[in-house]
């Protein structure tokens, strides 16, 4: 059987007390001390946190990566080319790869170079805009040329391609045979 403790007279008159004092703030108003709500001279100041002197955080894994990839790409690695030995940075040696890997048509490394040269500043087409310009000259064919210029034709009669006859067929339908045979 669990025993009871009758509290004394002055126990009771203490806790009371405690339970109820006034707020130094707003004058005599009452204010309840208990679970939750203690008082408000033991409480936290605005501004103030609850254990200054409390455990230090931990660094970042940020600057710990950033000063590993450094080191790591800062070793010097040797490339064999044929009989040759050279010997590189990491750093080069990645760029070069990319490089090669964009010059045998791959699109992530298309992708990445393209970005990488953006942030870095550097022009791709630096140099290269006759060059663009002769591939772009041999790759219109005469064939191409041909159905250019009957293009051109057909839309140069009509410069309003919206623009229909009475019988509510464009001018360039109006010309064109119908393909079934059957001219209705």
């Amino acid at each position: 059987m669990k025993r009871m403790r009758i509290p004394t007279d002055q126990n009771r008159v203490r806790r009371e007390e405690a339970r109820v004092a006034t707020d130094p703030q707003h004058g005599e108003e009452e204010y309840r001390i208990g679970p939750g709500r203690p008082p408000k001279e033991f409480q936290f100041k605005p501004g103030q946190s609850g254990n200054p002197k409390g455990a230090r955080r931990k660094g970042s894994l940020v600057g710990e990566l950033k000063a590993e990839l450094e080191r790591a790409l800062r070793q010097n690695v040797t490339l064999r080319h044929g009989d040759k030995e050279q010997t590189v940075t990491m750093r080069a040696a990645g760029i070069r790869q990319l490089v090669a890997q964009f010059a045998n048509g791959d699109p992530r490394a298309r992708r990445d170079l393209i970005h990488l040269a953006g942030k870095l500043g550097v022009d791709l087409m630096a140099g290269h805009g006759e060059g663009i310009e002769e591939a772009i000259e041999i790759a219109v064919l005469a064939e191409d040329e041909v159905l250019l210029a009957d293009y051109i034709r057909r839309h140069a009669r009509n410069p309003d391609p919206v623009a229909s006859d009475p019988e509510g067929q464009s001018a360039s339908d109006a010309e064109r045979p119908d393909p079934t045979g059957t001219n209705l």
